[in-house]
């Protein structure tokens, strides 16, 4: 049985999922800027509700299609909207370097 774990796989598990992280922060922070519930703003962005929760849990892998359609379909530019990370996230990720 082969156990070879990727070096990726060991990357984001050594750092904890720094992107992850600053994704679901900033998806949440533009979220509670429109004012709008979890089910309204997965609604507004024009996916499944389960599809939203699954994007906050640890086990998400949006790719970056993915996460240009929603800051798309949020009305924000991807980079801007990567930009709304929590400035501690930040730090981690600079520091995890």
């Amino acid at each position: 049985m082969n156990t070879k774990v990727s070096g990726r796989k060991a990357a984001h598990a050594a750092h904890g999922n720094t992107l992850l992280i600053a994704f679901q922060e900033a998806l949440e922070r533009l979220r509670k800027e429109m004012g709008l519930t979890r089910c309204a703003f997965a609604e507004r962005l024009g996916i499944p509700r389960s599809s939203y929760f699954h994007l906050m849990t640890e086990a998400a892998n949006p790719s970056l299609d993915y996460i240009e359609l929603i800051a798309e379909r949020a009305g924000v530019e991807p980079i801007a909207f990567l930009g709304k990370a929590d400035q501690n996230t930040r730090r981690l990720a600079v520091g995890a370097r």
